[in-house]
């Protein structure tokens, strides 16, 4: 079509055309005769791509995340170097083959090294925008990677500003290399930036924003041209720190859409469109979306031009964050920001405040990011509301991480002119293009050979009928009535209508007593029984078959729907993953004599009984009803709710309100249909908490052994139906105690009288607070024991005795049926003596010494002489050394015991 029409038109072009490693400059063509020309061309293969929109087909970006759309569908990629916070950016060839790709400061080439020269670039990989890459429209060889400021560097006072580095691909081997880097065209700047295509005289215009300026620079076969086109509209926002969001441009150049996110000194944001005139440049008539409730950043347009998603994190009054959303809004609305409907919805547990990046796909989907390791998508992006069929973390990236950037690329990559409708297996796809007054001819190719059908069409209008299910990539080439050519290549899914049953019957049990054939429905019953397993459905009920194929007139209370006759016929209209359906003819059927009404009282032997409310675990109610109807048994806390199966309820505990008994109503069901419903009545007994086995002991010939208290029938294995009995000889005695159908069985071991072991007598004596401990070893079948210091004349519960003085115990233990007795010495020593000739304290000794054989007691003055040694038949020390008389002082004493005990200690002489 490109080379008729050079004939046709003798269209003379100054763009180049590139023959094998050779340039050839077209007007050289003019010294030869037109045909010498054509066959020139075509011993040369010329082919005319055009823009063919795979220079969007590999992505890079996150923690070495990647996708490849190579094949029509995102496929996750391993190889990538790239680790970024943010920002990204990746370019391929025509035929989607990588070429390189950065995170702001290095270039990876195709094979994934450092491209020559190429570091230190002056983007960053926190920028929301860090780079975009644009190719020479004329030179398929060179290309621009421009690169944003950087928010972070407000602290520092040093600036990136915004700046271009070049690439030529034929450099390296064919890999790549950076012939010029860091050209500065401003020395500040924000974080955004985007580009898009004009197309009627073939160059780019790449634009960014700073302050209340938008800079739009032309890209063409010159190169970058220096000196922007200035719009001064829009935010005026003066603190660098603030420069984070997204800039986006249509795929049809047409508009601009631009968020800051601004989080100093407190969260707010601002989120505008703008007109965009392509020819000149120029930016024009602002429209802001008031009530700022988010804290936007991502952006991006529909591939028709017509729909602008946003994502943003909502912040309160007291500048908290909350939840993440990504929101759709209409540019076809007079109001463009009056209505927005939700697409995809995240909690924020972590508190970001950056939203995460969109970006649209060589499929044209749009896809969003968030630290995670898959991706959320918007499948129909052109569609409004549900019918964009929104999908939150569904694209798996293989474990790879992704962070808050995507890479962005030249929007008019995107641009899709056609109207594409039926996407139904068996229905007929139609292209229509949306302004065909300016199209002079069009060829297709549908991409699909096996179709039996023709693969290829020259009419304006596309129409194909796909031969399968599945992903489709058509190449459209246009030829507009100006002669220029361009080439769109659009990603088609095709679906298959859902896998249902075609006639299915909906059994409903009937509970008002009437044999009348009538009752109330739960319509979404029937979705499992025709699904096939099939979880994502839509469905809506209709009372026709007609209706249900329209769409129209669907039943809105279908969880409660009363039958207007007996066996009356309703149509499900059954639509999966796409708008394609499949009607299902549902008969409602309803079965006579099967309510049940009350069917049994149940008596619950372990609940969690307080003031207010009983606790029971309900598998203890279906076990019951198990035995009668089998094993599929619901529960329900009203009839109406088992009737409907709303709401059943957890086979776990359940917590019912108030005192007294329980209805709780059950549903049976027999392979999907309502076989009865019953209910039946609780009552609620608390476990009463007590061992399993005790023992008991004789004492004194007999045992009093005691059930629990407070229930209605106690039987012994004596015969004895009281709630104690006296034994009076050893054995295993059980009861059985209970309330109603709960019983409950306890074992009494009656064993010998007890015995008392003591395990040890500790006494701390030689000391002025002597004590005596009593350690028991074992007390079987005894609550109490009874310690008694003096044979039994007292006793305390306490098994210390205290501030003894020395001397002669007797020791008891008594558990009330036996007791332990045994005879101890508290030793010590005289705290002092005066051996004046009074005949009272006229000796220095150790008390008792007949208890303590073998002892040696050493007697030192305050300066550590020795004055006397007493053995154990001394009678003590008269208070001389050497026949002198030693004055009133203290004296120490060191004790050695035939048991090795040692002590130590002072007295007083007094004269």
């Amino acid at each position: 079509n490109y080379i008729s029409l050079l004939v046709h038109n003798s269209i003379i072009s100054t763009k180049s055309i590139k023959f094998g490693q050779n340039w050839v400059v077209l007007r050289f063509l003019l010294s030869f005769n037109v045909l010498r020309t054509l066959l020139l061309l075509l011993c040369f293969g010329f082919f005319f791509d055009g823009f063919s929109q795979r220079e969007a087909s590999n992505w890079y970006f996150g923690e070495n995340a990647g996708l490849t759309f190579i094949s029509g569908q995102p496929t996750p990629l391993l190889d990538g170097q790239l680790t970024s916070v943010e920002g990204c950016a990746s370019i391929s060839d025509p035929d989607g083959n990588l070429l390189f790709y950065t995170q702001g400061t290095t270039l990876w080439n195709k094979n994934h090294e450092v491209m020559p020269n190429g570091t230190d670039l002056k983007g960053s990989p926190s920028g929301s925008q860090t780079a975009l890459i644009v190719p020479n429209p004329q030179d398929p060889d060179i290309f621009y990677v421009f690169t944003t400021d950087d928010a972070l560097l407000s602290d520092s006072g040093q600036f990136n500003g915004f700046n271009y580095s070049v690439v030529d691909k034929t450099l390296d081997n064919g890999n790549g290399d950076v012939v010029m880097k860091n050209t500065n065209l401003l020395p500040v700047g924000s974080e955004k930036v985007t580009g898009g295509l004009n197309f009627a005289t073939d160059f780019y215009w790449v634009i960014t924003h700073y302050e209340n300026r938008f800079y739009a620079y032309r890209v063409d076969e010159n190169g970058v041209n220096p000196n922007p086109i200035i719009s001064i509209i829009g935010p005026n926002i003066t603190n660098f720190a603030n420069g984070r969001g997204s800039l986006k441009i249509a795929p049809n150049a047409s508009k601009l859409a631009m968020t800051y996110l601004i989080n100093y000194p407190r969260y707010t944001s601002s989120l505008f469109v703008f007109d965009f005139d392509v020819d000149t440049g120029v930016v024009s008539n602002a429209i802001e979306a008031l009530g700022h409730e988010r804290v936007y950043y991502g952006l991006e347009f529909s591939s028709d031009s017509n729909k602008l998603y946003a994502s943003g994190v909502h912040f309160d009054s007291d500048n908290r964050l909350g939840e993440i959303e990504v929101v759709q809004f209409d540019l076809e609305q007079d109001d463009i920001f009056s209505q927005e409907i939700t697409m995809l919805n995240y909690t924020n547990d972590s508190n970001y405040f950056v939203a995460g990046a969109l970006q649209i796909g060589f499929d044209k989907r749009i896809y969003h990011t968030l630290p995670n390791t898959k991706l959320s998508v918007i499948k129909n992006p052109n569609e409004n509301g549900v019918s964009a069929r929104p999908a939150k973390n569904v694209i798996d990236l293989e474990g790879r991480q992704a962070t808050f950037g995507l890479p962005p690329f030249v929007q008019s990559f995107f641009e899709t002119i056609f109207t594409i409708e039926h996407f139904c297996l068996g229905e007929t796809t139609t292209f229509t293009p949306e302004e065909p007054s300016t199209i002079a001819s069009i060829s297709w190719n549908f991409g699909d050979p096996d179709s039996g059908v023709d693969n290829t069409a020259d009419t304006l209008v596309g129409a194909h009928m796909f031969s399968g299910a599945g992903m489709y990539t058509v190449t459209i080439d246009v030829t507009y009535t100006n002669a220029s050519v361009r080439r769109f290549i659009e990603q088609v899914e095709i679906f298959a209508s859902p896998n249902v049953l075609s006639q299915i019957e909906l059994v409903q049990c009937d509970v008002d007593g009437l044999d009348d054939g009538m009752t109330s429905f739960n319509l979404s019953e029937a979705i499992s029984i025709f699904s096939n397993d099939n979880e994502e459905l839509h469905t809506t009920f209709h009372s026709s078959e007609a209706h249900a194929i329209l769409g129209h007139n669907p039943i809105n209370e279908y969880t409660s729907y009363d039958n207007a006759t007996p066996n009356d016929i309703l149509y499900a209209r059954v639509i999966g993953d796409s708008d394609c359906y499949n009607i299902v003819e549902i008969e409602l059927v309803v079965k006579p004599m099967s309510n049940l009404g009350l069917y049994d009282k149940l008596y619950i032997c372990d609940g969690i009984v307080t003031e207010n409310s009983a606790t029971i675990n309900l598998s203890q109610v279906t076990n019951q009803l198990y035995k009668d109807f089998g094993d599929d048994i619901k529960l329900f806390l009203s009839q109406n709710e088992a009737l409907l199966e709303n709401e059943p309820l957890l086979l776990q505990n359940h917590t019912f309100e108030g005192f007294g008994s329980h209805e709780l109503y059950f549903r049976v069901e027999d392979d999907t249909t309502c076989a009865y419903i019953g209910s039946i009545e609780l009552i609620i007994l608390e476990k009463p908490d007590y061992e399993n086995v005790i023992e008991a002991y004789l004492c004194n010939g007999t045992a009093t052994i005691e059930a629990l208290e407070g229930y209605e029938s106690y039987l012994w294995s004596t015969d004895s139906e009281e709630s104690q009995i006296v034994v009076d000889k050893e054995g295993i005695y059980d009861v059985v105690f209970g309330i109603g159908d709960c019983s409950y069985v306890q074992t009494i071991k009656v064993l010998p009288s007890p015995e008392i072991l003591v395990q040890e007598i500790t006494i701390e004596d030689f000391s002025k607070t002597n004590s005596v401990t009593i350690d028991i070893l074992k007390s079987n079948g005894t609550d109490k024991l009874w310690f008694s210091i003096d044979a039994g004349s007292s006793f305390q519960e306490s098994n210390t005795f205290s501030n003894l003085t020395p001397g002669i115990y007797s020791i008891m233990v008594d558990n009330g049926c036996t007791t332990f007795e045994k005879e101890i010495i508290v030793g010590g020593v005289q705290s002092f003596f005066t051996p004046n000739s009074d005949r009272t304290n006229e000796r220095w000794a150790l008390l008792n010494p007949e208890f303590f054989p073998g002892a040696k007691l050493s007697i030192y003055n305050r300066y550590g002489k020795l004055l006397k040694v007493l053995n154990g038949n001394d009678d003590g020390w008269d208070g001389t050394y050497n026949n002198l008389q030693m004055p009133s002082d203290n004296y120490w004493y060191y004790l050695q015991l035939a048991d090795g005990r040692q002590v130590k200690g002072f007295f007083a002489l007094k004269r």
